[in-house]
């Protein structure tokens, strides 16, 4: 690559290249066409040309701004979007554009994209920028995701929408941190719905599609050309790749919809005299969709990609898989007496891509101060200009994270020095638990242990609804949970007094997640004359007003997810 300062740079654009040279891509022709229009008050634009080709000839002298990597054999979209990704998170740039080929950018793209990125820069809920894509005049991209099916957005639709949206990776700006969270694009969907596979995990991590103004995209898209004509192991994937998709990330409802689309598509191919080599294919997906379990299908689509990745392939951007990046998120307020100390016992436990992001929702004090005169790189300062209450300050620290584990953490607390490492070997021994708790010991203000443990006095710990309807035992300091949860816990409900630790646990319980509580303490919880909890017993009036809150927040939250 070219020795640049690469720092200088806003955005990274991947273009990937299949039996097509560079200067013939439109993709690249427009790109830089569209770059020719930015002024020195837009961000610069990097270009990494990726070609998937075998034998590719040397693309021979490119402009400084453009880097080219040659693959050793095709990886697909997702090899190369996760070569780009791991770029983009070293060479620190905050947003990756993603191309194909054969995308036409208007000349005005960046001009329009530009503007919308800086806006959104610190809006953290916001995970990818997208355009509208057409093919021929036939809207493609983004749609909404339906319990039965997909609605195409019409051409109007701008702005955050509400639900599950999805979009063509092509022409879409991605939010580096948030391809972080997620671990990068999937190698097992290398080729065919790796769109919908990066976007369901965008959903799952709690992160929102932004639909760009008055942009749309004409995108060539060669399953809908009808002088293309796809080939047989092509068909193939795509057949795989539609199923498993279906399997892993969809509800009865879709699947069983699928499967009477595919007897659709082999009654039309048998009618129409379509391709006798495709045909057999459709044939095999029907059967075995009738046929063969979910998990078997699951098992033979994982054991086919498997073998087909190169050795060492890996989901995850962070080349040290061993430990997943961890996020600690602290809701701040008026806690200058005992934050730094806290700050010390979690900072000593995190690795240099690890972070902790403190909200601070309005301190009157010097608690901001304090935070900042730890000078640690791994702290984020976010700072409400008005007090928002404990649940949005909550909200908006999960909404910035960008690890792959969340911990929560109150400002006033200690952890254990062997809290981090406790808490991963439970997630790493145990792969299908979502959520960890443990127990916790109690001090007061000079750090001396008033009780050994919160939970053995009171019964243990239980996870569920009507359990934790009658006593919560759910306790936010104490809890770290998968970044796919987000998706399922927020938005907090704000309009309801409603405990964010109870909210998390029972949204997690409710969504068929496992929890697995720790018995040691771990956290050594700090009672003092102005901590949030413990110091007054709830009115009874009080703990049914938030039992009865609790349950209509729920069913609302159930509600919006239907009708969205």
């Amino acid at each position: 690559m070219h020795d640049v300062k690469l720092k200088d740079y806003g955005i990274l654009a991947v273009i990937v290249l299949y039996k097509v040279r560079h200067l013939d891509s439109a993709s690249f022709q427009t790109l830089n066409a569209a770059i020719a229009q930015l002024g020195e008050q837009y961000l610069p634009v990097r270009i990494l040309l990726y070609n998937n080709s075998a034998n590719a000839e040397p693309p021979g002298d490119l402009p400084e701004n453009v880097d080219y990597h040659a693959a050793a054999r095709n990886d697909g979209i997702a090899g190369a979007y996760n070569f780009a990704l791991r770029q983009a998170v070293r060479e620190g740039f905050t947003w990756m554009l993603t191309l194909d080929q054969d995308t036409q950018l208007p000349p005005e793209f960046l001009v329009r994209m530009h503007p919308m990125a800086e806006r959104l820069n610190n809006v953290h809920e916001v995970g990818a920028i997208v355009p509208h894509l057409a093919h021929a005049g036939r809207q493609l991209s983004p749609v909404r995701i339906r319990p039965w099916g997909v609605k195409y957005l019409p051409r109007e639709t701008a702005g955050l929408v509400r639900g599950e949206i999805h979009a063509f990776n092509s022409g879409t700006l991605f939010r580096v941190r948030a391809l972080q969270q997620i671990g990068g694009f999937d190698p097992c969907f290398w080729l065919d719905y790796q769109d919908a596979s990066i976007f369901r995990h965008l959903h799952q991590c709690g992160r929102r599609v932004y639909i760009a103004e008055n942009l749309q995209l004409e995108h060539n898209l060669s399953l809908l050309s009808a002088g293309d004509r796809m080939g047989v192991e092509r068909f193939r994937n795509f057949l795989l790749a539609e199923s498993a998709f279906c399997d892993l990330y969809r509800g009865r409802i879709a699947r069983a919809f699928l499967t009477f689309r595919l007897m659709c598509r082999f009654w039309r191919q048998q009618s129409n005299g379509a391709d006798p080599t495709l045909r057999p294919l459709t044939r095999e997906a029907l059967l075995r969709r009738i046929f063969r379990t979910r998990r078997q299908r699951i098992q033979q689509w994982r054991g086919e990609m498997q073998q087909r990745m190169p050795d060492g392939a890996e989901n995850d951007v962070e080349i040290a898989e061993q430990r997943p990046s961890i996020s600690v998120c602290m809701a701040a307020y008026n806690g200058e007496r005992f934050i730094a100390a806290q700050l010390q016992s979690i900072l000593s436990q995190l690795d240099t891509h690890d972070e902790v992001i403190v909200v601070d929702d309005a301190s009157k004090d010097e608690t901001r101060n304090v935070v900042r005169s730890l000078d640690d790189r791994r702290i984020r300062l976010i700072e409400h200009a008005t007090n928002l209450g404990v649940l949005r300050t909550f909200e908006d620290a999960i909404r910035a994270a960008s690890g792959r584990i969340i911990f929560l953490s109150d400002q006033d607390d200690l952890w254990a020095p062997r809290k981090v490492a406790t808490i991963l070997e439970g997630f790493r021994s145990n792969p299908d638990v979502s959520l960890i708790a443990s127990d916790v010991a109690l001090i007061d203000a000079d750090d001396n242990l008033i009780a050994e443990s919160y939970f053995r006095p009171r019964g243990g710990f239980r996870a569920g609804l009507w359990a934790n309807l009658i006593r919560n035992r759910f306790g936010g300091c104490t809890m770290a949970f998968r970044s796919e949860v987000i998706g399922e816990i927020l938005p907090l409900p704000h309009r309801y007094d409603v405990l964010h630790d109870l909210w998390i646990g029972v949204r997690c319980s409710l969504s068929g997640r496992k929890t697995l509580f720790i018995p040691d303490p771990l956290v050594y919880n700090r009672r003092h004359s102005s901590t949030a909890t413990g110091q007054k017993r709830l009115t009874l009036a009080r703990r049914i007003q938030i039992r009865i809150h609790m349950l209509l927040a729920l069913a609302e939250f159930w509600i919006g997810g239907l009708v969205w």
